[in-house]
C-alpha cells in the first residue's frame, strides 16, 4: 500500500470517529446562507421545511425616527414551504439548490384595514449555492475548526416592489439578482461548540424602466453591498443524538438608490439608507436514524431594542419566525 492510499485511509478512520452531532457550521442553523449542509459522509441529501413568520416590525419609516420600533400592518403573516437538494461534487466540496413557495397573508386595502384580508400564494426565488471544506476537524486536535468557503447566486425570479408587482402582501422578493461569498468557521469538537461565519452579497444593479407613479419612470435602481454576520454556541447531546444551538444574526443591507426620470427626459434620485437587523435564533436538532434528521428553529427578529451602535436595529422590516425541517441522507 502506497503512501497515498494510507494518507486517504487514514483520514477516513479519523474522520469515522468524529461523534456526527460535531458537524455542523456556523451559519447552518440560521439558515442565513442555505437551509440544507452535507456533512462530510453524506453525499445526496434532501430538506423539507415549513416555516411561518409573524410579528412584523418596523424600524424607520412613516415618520418615525430610523430606530423606533412600530407595528407593520402591511402583512399579517406568511408561511413558507422550502424544499432543498444538495449534492457532495468532490471530497471537500458540495451543491445546493433550493426553492420555496409561499404564502402571505395580510389587509385586503392597505388603505382601510377594516377591509379585511387576502391571501397570496407566490414563487420565492431559487437560490444555487456551493461550500468547499479548506480545512476539517480531527481527532488529533480538536481546537482546529471546520473551515468551509461559501458562494451563492440568486436570480431576482420572485415578485417584488422594484418591478411594481404589487404591495407586501403581493410580492415576497427583493428585486436584486444577487450573488454572495464568504467564510465559516465551526468548533464542532469542544464540550462547548463554537462557530462564526462572514458572508458578503452584491446585488447587480437593476434596469427596470417601469412607471414609479405621477408620470416618473424608474431608470435604475442600485443596491450598495450587503453584510451577513453569525455567531453560534452549542452543545451535543451525543448519547442521544441530539444537539442545540443558538446565535445571533447582524445582517446590514446598504443604500439603495432610485433613479427617476419624467416625461421631458429630466433625471433624478432617491436614496433608500441603509438598514440594519439583529435577529436571535434558538435551534434544537435530533437524529432520528443515521439518515434522517429533524430540525425545531425559532427566531426572534429585532431581538434586542437598545443602542447597539451600528447593530441598533434601524431602517428594517423584521419579524419573528418558527421552523421545522425534515432532512433525509439518500447515501
Amino acid at each position: 500500500m502506497n503512501l497515498k492510499k494510507i494518507s486517504v485511509l487514514g483520514s477516513i478512520l479519523v474522520t469515522g470517529f468524529i461523534s456526527e452531532s460535531s458537524f455542523a457550521c456556523s451559519s447552518c442553523g440560521s439558515s442565513a446562507t442555505a437551509p440544507l449542509v452535507l456533512n462530510p459522509n453524506e453525499n445526496l441529501k434532501m430538506y423539507l421545511g415549513i416555516s411561518q413568520n409573524f410579528g412584523y416590525m418596523n424600524y424607520g419609516g412613516y415618520g418615525a425616527s430610523a430606530t423606533t420600533r412600530t407595528a407593520n400592518k402591511m402583512l399579517t403573516s406568511r408561511k413558507t414551504l422550502t424544499l432543498a437538494v444538495g449534492y457532495r461534487t468532490s471530497e471537500n466540496s458540495f451543491v445546493t439548490l433550493t426553492g420555496s413557495v409561499i404564502q402571505n397573508e395580510g389587509p385586503a386595502d392597505s388603505m382601510n384595514y377594516a377591509n379585511g384580508t387576502k391571501t397570496k400564494y407566490l414563487l420565492g426565488d431559487p437560490i444555487l449555492s456551493g461550500r468547499y471544506n479548506l480545512v476539517n476537524m480531527g481527532m488529533d486536535n480538536i481546537y482546529r475548526p471546520q473551515i468551509q468557503l461559501m458562494a451563492g447566486y440568486k436570480p431576482g425570479l420572485a415578485k417584488n416592489m422594484v418591478d411594481r408587482d404589487g404591495g407586501a402582501v403581493d410580492t415576497v422578493g427583493n428585486g436584486f439578482h444577487q450573488t454572495n461569498g464568504g467564510i465559516d468557521f465551526w468548533w464542532g469538537m469542544p464540550m462547548i461548540q463554537f462557530g462564526a461565519s462572514q458572508l458578503i452579497t452584491y446585488s447587480f444593479n437593476r434596469t427596470p424602466g417601469n412607471d414609479f407613479g405621477g408620470g416618473i419612470n424608474q431608470v435604475k435602481r442600485t443596491r450598495d453591498l450587503q453584510y451577513t454576520t453569525v455567531l453560534t454556541v452549542g452543545h451535543a447531546f451525543t448519547d442521544y443524538k441530539f444537539s442545540v444551538q443558538a446565535g445571533m444574526i447582524l445582517d446590514y443591507i446598504g443604500e439603495e438608490t432610485i433613479y427617476l426620470e419624467n416625461s421631458a427626459g429630466n433625471q433624478t434620485s432617491k436614496t433608500i439608507s441603509p438598514a440594519q437587523s439583529n435577529s436571535a435564533f434558538f435551534l434544537a436538532k435530533f437524529n432520528v436514524t443515521d439518515l434522517d434528521t429533524l430540525r425545531f428553529t425559532y427566531t426572534i427578529g429585532g431581538a434586542y431594542d437598545g443602542n447597539l451602535g451600528p447593530y441598533t436595529n434601524s431602517n428594517q422590516t423584521t419579524s419573528n419566525s418558527a421552523l421545522v425541517a425534515y432532512e433525509r441522507t439518500f447515501f
